[in-house]
């Protein structure tokens, strides 16, 4: 009794105000540079294979953990080291969001590349707030509370997604683009206020013990700032041609593996559980020595593809998507409401749902029927194309679509989760769902030149096919019947644990 009364004192606080808050600036910048910015850009008539090759300014996403240890080694003048953080990159992505509200998207490679690196600012700036904001939200939660924090923080995350796609399109109906961004600056700047207003956090890490940041440090992080903007820089300006980027990011995660697998054993063993990581190798390298060294290098490599390729049917269709219903003469409001709206509907049941079926059944299992699902709910989209402009069609293809999304959302999510090692939970999950964000931001960005080469039916065949990888992997990663494994976790005791199923 006493615990629920603390619980809901919990859900009444000014601390659970301030993470809703914090949570809804977090997601406010996502889809002003994707989803949203597309609409715009098609209504500048820019060509959709150049749309959707924006997807790669979305890497921040994928890269943050590169830097996020810089976050724990500077700290700001003011407001401490997690609010301090906010606050800059909130001012700087209030200031970056409404210097995109005053350019004008044009068919001229000038003006999209000023475009392009306004939006590199903004996805670097939003990534190192989801940074800072994650590390806020752990350091003022109690044990008590963590669960109903996390909940409050993603429905606040959620609910700027729904107002930066079903209302910033229903609005671009009414006043131009300009005035909508300009609008999204201003609850962007809003939300410093929140910042300043939220609870300071606690005095619980001794920065005297953490490693400080080396030389080598310092020129590690140089040298790959400099590679993935001038990668994407390369792609924009037309000197990389898109396969080749793809075969030199393919070489710099081999890369990545192999120099993982060099490093000594021995060091595995002195990574505090619970602990940030202490230097770039242990945020970088450690946590996959650990993952290669628990499942060894065949199954290893095997389960990083299958995170890869898992959901690439899905982020095909979800780069497309809006540009495919604005080509067959929906309206940006009928998009808003039924795309964004019932959309955001159908999603958040899909999550509520899986995770039902889930306690009912293992985790491969759900991973088999949810990805399965996935496949097939392509096929709305494929009759949509067949059919033309029709509501119901519409309607029947959003649900379905964003419905099965939701169900493989919650099951990869835990399926990240149970690969995870204790002494690596944060570094591990961030490595994990960066491979996952590949097939989201990086193998989905020919979408578009795919669709005008092939018309929008066949594209949508085609996003069946492009599924099929990932669940071909299934019987490999995650067996129907799955079996107890040993595990020898280093410095750690031997345990008995089901790797692969939730029981």
């Amino acid at each position: 009794m006493r615990e629920m009364q603390a619980l809901r004192q919990a859900v009444q606080s000014r601390k659970m105000g301030a993470l809703l808050l914090l949570g809804f600036a977090s997601g406010l910048p996502l889809f002003l540079t994707s989803r949203t910015l597309q609409l715009w850009m098609q209504d500048a008539k820019i060509d959709i294979g150049k749309i959707t090759l924006f997807g790669l300014l979305a890497l921040p996403y994928s890269l943050k953990f590169l830097w996020s240890p810089l976050l724990d080694r500077f700290i700001p003048p003011v407001l401490g080291g997690r609010r301090g953080w906010l606050v800059i990159t909130q001012l700087g992505l209030a200031l970056a969001i409404a210097l995109l509200a005053l350019q004008q998207p044009a068919q001229n490679d000038q003006v999209l590349q000023v475009l392009a690196i306004n939006c590199l600012i903004i996805t670097f700036l939003s990534a190192t707030q989801d940074i800072a904001g994650d590390a806020y939200r752990t350091d003022i939660l109690n044990p008590l509370e963590s669960k109903t924090g996390a909940s409050v923080w993603v429905l606040g995350y959620r609910l700027a997604l729904f107002i930066t796609s079903s209302l910033a399109l229903v609005l671009a109906d009414h006043i131009p683009w300009n005035g909508v961004y300009l609008l999204m600056a201003a609850l962007m700047a809003g939300s410093m206020l929140t910042t300043l207003w939220a609870p300071g956090e606690p005095k619980i890490r001794d920065i005297q013990k953490a490693a400080p940041l080396s030389f080598k440090d310092v020129i590690f992080l140089l040298f790959i700032t400099v590679l993935v903007v001038g990668l994407i820089g390369g792609v924009f300006v037309g000197f990389i041609a898109l396969p080749v980027f793809y075969w030199l990011l393919a070489t710099l995660i081999l890369a990545w593996i192999v120099t993982s697998l060099l490093l000594p054993t021995e060091l595995l063993s002195e990574v505090r559980e619970d602990s940030p990581p202490q230097n770039l190798q242990e945020a970088i390298f450690l946590p996959f020595k650990e993952f290669f060294h628990r499942f060894g290098l065949t199954q290893g490599s095997v389960i990083l593809v299958f995170i890869v390729l898992y959901k690439l049917g899905d982020s095909l269709v979800g780069i497309t998507a809006n540009l495919f219903l604005r080509e067959i003469s929906f309206t940006k409001t009928e998009i808003g409401a039924i795309q964004a709206g019932m959309g955001f509907i159908a999603t958040t049941v899909g999550v509520l749902v899986g995770g039902v079926i889930m306690t009912k059944i293992n985790l491969n299992r759900s991973l088999w029927i949810f990805g399965i699902l996935q496949l097939f709910s392509n096929l709305g989209y494929y009759a949509l194309a067949v059919a033309g402009k029709d509501y119901s069609l519409l309607v029947l293809a959003v649900n379905i679509e964003n419905f099965s999304a939701g169900l493989v959302t919650v099951a990869t999510v835990a399926f990240l989760m149970n690969l995870c090692n204790h002494r690596f939970t944060t570094t591990q999950f961030a490595l994990f769902s960066s491979l996952m964000a590949i097939s989201r931001d990086v193998l989905s960005a020919p979408a578009g030149d795919w669709a005008k080469a092939t018309g929008w039916p066949s594209f949508f065949l085609l996003t069946l096919a492009a599924a099929l990888p990932g669940l071909l992997l299934l019987p490999l990663v995650a067996p129907w019947n799955p079996q107890p494994v040993a595990v020898s976790r280093p410095g750690l005791e031997d345990e008995e644990e089901d790797i692969w199923g939730i029981k």
